[in-house]
């Protein structure tokens, strides 16, 4: 799928579900509020913080930091935005390879569940590394090439529209490219409720995680 493709895929989505998790493409909204709790809390305490949330949707995932933080979202889906402003982010229809923000001007940039739709997803990482401030955090969550659960579950859920999925050492790379150091992963099993964390090498677990979160700190 182009990105016009995604974009009349997740407008529809948002015309059909509205402000609900259902507009995304998570496996059900059990699974998504247990990522989205077990990721937040990975990502630790956030106050004062300017966040931006990448590829936001209809800002169900980012809602919980609105109440203490500044959070902008960004996306290519307007319907999506127009849910988003409404749970309190900063909203913009954008380009996630070209954002109309300074360079470090985010404390915070999550990104879930978006590159695994992009193919110019290394585009997209140096766009979020270009405006997180030195010092800050970016955490992209994605889908794990290397599990054996996934690629069963790719069997039986064929309507899913997944192009790509990520080897955890790939995206090291990338994010060490763009000059992120203290790197950190943290692994998910749907349907399970248990995550692992560890920096990812020498993980024997991750070939089970069906997706992970990988994160880390802007060298100064």
């Amino acid at each position: 799928m182009g990105n016009i493709h995604w974009k009349q895929y997740f407008d529809k989505k948002a015309e059909v579900h509205g402000a609900s998790v259902k507009s995304s493409d998570y496996f059900n909204e059990e699974s998504f509020f247990m990522q989205r709790a077990n990721t937040l809390r990975w990502l630790g305490s956030c106050e004062g913080k300017v966040i931006l949330d990448a590829g936001c949707g209809v800002g169900a995932f980012s809602e919980p930091l609105v109440e203490q933080n500044t959070v902008y979202g960004v996306d290519f889906s307007e319907k999506s935005l127009e849910y988003a402003a409404a749970r309190g982010l900063k909203t913009l229809n954008g380009d996630l390879t070209a954002l109309p923000f300074e360079e470090g001007m985010f404390d915070v940039v999550v990104c879930n569940g978006v590159i695994q739709l992009i193919e110019q997803y290394e585009d997209v990482l140096r766009e979020l590394a270009r405006v997180t401030k030195p010092g800050g955090t970016l955490l992209v969550e994605t889908l794990n090439r290397n599990s054996i659960q996934r690629k069963l579950l790719r069997l039986l859920e064929k309507d899913k529209k997944f192009d790509r999925m990520y080897e955890m050492e790939e995206l090291r790379g990338v994010f060490v490219k763009y000059g992120f150091e203290q790197i950190e992963f943290l692994n998910m099993y749907h349907p399970f409720k248990f995550v692992t964390e560890g920096s990812g090498q020498g993980m024997g677990a991750n070939r089970f995680s069906t997706s992970f979160a990988i994160k880390g700190r802007k060298r100064s």
